[in-house]
């Protein structure tokens, strides 16, 4: 049976330009959490839980993935730090009220963005390259002699380097418990 080329590269252009959609669609879509918060989500190393924030039990994600999941799902404001080569990024913010899960178009690379509904604020993890996170609390002393208890979470790469930190910023009773269930729930260190 002869091939009509034209036919087939008709087709395939077709097959082409509606995958093309769908991805497009998919990346630049936001969505705000909600109780039944429905993405699709593949991640190729590291642990796998059933996060919350997902409507299908079934659906998995990395264990960084579902920790940052939990960050963004507290409400709660963090001192995000981010250092870089020659730079440090510092900014308090809540992480949200929107997130979504994207790949690079560059790098491959999975990102888990959190931004502000007007996207004049986003952060981007590259999650696949969290190789650990610690969660630490400790004691800073202030000029005036008192003491202020810092809860800090550190997000480290394979070279044991941080890629970023979040520090609570918020002190209430209710902030306090969010981190000690954290630690709890994870331990102090979680090895991916």
């Amino acid at each position: 049976m002869p091939i009509d080329v034209a036919t087939t590269n008709s087709m395939m252009m077709k097959a082409a330009a509606s995958l093309l959609f769908i991805a497009a669609t998919a990346v630049s879509s936001f969505q705000v959490t909600s109780p039944v918060l429905v993405r699709s989500s593949i991640s190729t190393n590291g642990p796998k839980t059933t996060s919350p924030l997902y409507a299908s039990s079934e659906t998995t994600v990395s264990t960084a993935q579902g920790i940052l999941d939990d960050f963004h799902s507290s409400n709660l404001p963090f001192r995000i730090v981010v250092i870089g080569n020659g730079a440090i990024l510092e900014t308090t913010s809540k992480l949200g009220p929107k997130s979504k899960t994207s790949v690079s178009p560059k790098t491959g690379d999975k990102l888990l963005t959190f931004a502000s509904e007007d996207a004049s604020f986003e952060f981007h993890v590259k999650v696949d390259q969290i190789t650990k996170i610690t969660f630490v609390t400790s004691e800073r002393p202030l000029p005036d002699g008192e003491t202020k208890t810092m809860r800090v979470s550190r997000f480290l790469n394979e070279k044991g380097e941080p890629m970023c930190s979040l520090i609570l910023a918020d002190s209430s009773d209710e902030s306090t418990e969010w981190f000690d269930g954290m630690n709890e729930r994870y331990g102090n260190e979680v090895n991916l």
